[in-house]
């Protein structure tokens, strides 16, 4: 029987591929083909074996072997890249866990806070989540099943390449490393040839005509190994070396079948990106002190008031609000807003009495101006100011609610705010709040429009704060004041 050794396989296939290509279209000049053996580059990538004839003029074919024996096995088997497979999954883990803080930060869904390890620990069991469940769906992927044969086609163009294969390589038509190999030869497009022991060559699978690579693959040179090194005594002192290293287990990096593996700088790159979007925006929140909200206003002030007993009887003659202590159990931190991302929302005002029945339930004339005929100033494409009485609104139903800039208690002083967020490029109009409640004096400049939705309200709000803040204009009183119409 004829020993199944790794150069038959590759005199085999050669003898295979020369008949396969008889039929090829050739120059008439030359129909000679020429087959070489053992071929290297400089860079040290191998051709096992190279088949080479004029296809047309001054435009060579080349066709490439790469032949594996039972003893080279470890070329078409694939081995699994986790290095590569476990940066991949932490990329995407770092990605998913950053677009949440993103969208969390956004809608103001939650903020990092001192002292509280809920989100981190949510945040983690995301992250260890989409790092487990992505290396688990996707770790059969060819991207991490390494085949150095197959890896080193990728390093030089040829117009077709094979893989020449004994048949005793694998452990059956139904090895998961074969079919691995059947595969990704299909998808990178390379041939694939079967050696039997009679060393009768096989075709399993042909190359693709089509280039599957684009330009991304090299021209190389290839040379005769024993050519490589033209100093007969350099060639033969480098031939012990690497025979020394071979017999005490140390590879080279030439002759490592590893040394094509995919690098993996990029996901690292990403993954760094994305953890210091993530420690910018736990930064940004946590160097901001959290707000102090109180959940019951009626037992907060009671609270306040019997503090304020015990103080006078304690200290009489020192009686200040702000020396006590203050309750905890009145006194609770509000976790899901930020103070730059908070609006308060105005539905009745502090001042005892202020909301009574609306003034839009008179009528138009009992209606008492108190800025003059004109009591709602509205600014008009022209950019100039329209104005118009009360009796605009009697049309409206409801709820609605308006992005209040500030609140004046005189004509003078609301006009100079318009003016100056006019010329700040910023459309805002003036009302009197006369026309809504019956003892209000006052006049508050507010953005933009009425608004039916209180949350479309809050977001014109904050994009007005951002203004502000570019226009370098000093904040005034910015909330969403609830206006009330009926139609009774």
């Amino acid at each position: 029987m004829i020993a199944q050794s790794e150069n038959n396989i590759k005199k085999s296939a050669l003898r295979f591929l020369k008949m396969y290509y008889r039929y090829r279209p050739r120059t008439e000049q030359s129909s000679k083909t020429e087959i070489k053996m053992d071929q290297v580059t400089s860079t040290g990538v191998i051709a096992d074996g190279l088949l080479i004839f004029e296809e047309k003029k001054d435009k060579k074919f080349i066709a490439s072997v790469e032949a594996t024996s039972f003893d080279t096995r470890d070329e078409v088997k694939y081995k699994t890249q986790y290095t590569l497979l476990n940066w991949d999954a932490f990329m995407w883990g770092c990605f998913i866990v950053a677009l949440v803080v993103l969208f969390g930060r956004y809608y103001y869904w939650f903020t990092f806070q001192q002292g509280h390890w809920e989100l981190l620990a949510s945040l983690s069991l995301l992250f260890l989540t989409v790092f487990l469940g992505y290396r688990n769906l996707f770790k059969s992927r060819s991207k991490y099943r390494y085949i150095y044969a197959l890896q080193q086609f990728r390093q030089y163009y040829a117009d077709e390449q094979w893989v020449a294969i004994g048949d005793n390589v694998f452990y059956g038509g139904d090895d998961p490393a074969l079919e691995e190999l059947r595969k990704q030869c299909v998808e990178n497009g390379f041939g694939l040839l079967s050696v039997d022991k009679e060393l009768v060559t096989h075709l399993v699978i042909s190359p693709s005509r089509e280039e599957m690579f684009g330009n991304h693959r090299k021209i190389l040179n290839f040379v005769a190994m024993d050519k490589l090194v033209k100093n007969e005594s350099l060639h033969k002192a480098k031939g012990w070396w690497e025979t020394l290293k071979n017999k005490i287990g140390v590879k080279t990096k030439e002759q490592s079948l590893l040394r094509y593996q995919r690098k993996f700088y990029k996901p690292i790159l990403v993954s760094a990106l994305m953890l210091g979007l993530v420690s910018f925006m736990a930064w940004d929140d946590l160097r901001q002190k959290d707000m102090v909200y109180v959940e019951d206003e009626a037992k907060y002030d009671a609270e306040l008031t019997e503090v304020i007993k015990k103080n006078s009887l304690d200290k009489p003659n020192k009686i200040d609000e702000f020396d006590q202590e203050e309750n905890k159990e009145y006194v609770a931190p509000f976790r899901k807003k930020k103070t730059d991302s908070y609006l308060a929302i105005v539905e009745r005002d502090k001042r005892e009495g202020f909301i009574k029945r609306p003034a839009l339930k008179k009528n138009k004339q009992e209606l008492t101006p108190k800025g003059g005929q004109a009591e709602i100033y509205v600014e008009s494409d022209n950019k100039s100011f329209t104005s118009y009485d009360c009796s605009r609104f009697f049309n409206f139903y409801g709820k609605k609610y308006v992005v209040q800039d500030g609140q004046f208690s005189t004509l003078e002083t609301a006009e100079r705010r318009l003016n100056l967020l006019k010329r700040s490029g910023i459309k805002a109009n003036l009302l009197w709040l006369g026309c809504f409640y019956n003892d209000s004096k006052d006049y508050i400049v507010y953005i933009e429009w009425l608004y039916e939705d209180k949350s479309e309200a809050m977001r014109e709000g904050l994009k007005h704060r951002k203004k502000l803040k570019t226009q370098k204009i000093k904040e005034n009183n910015l909330v969403i004041r609830t206006l009330f119409f009926s139609d009774e």
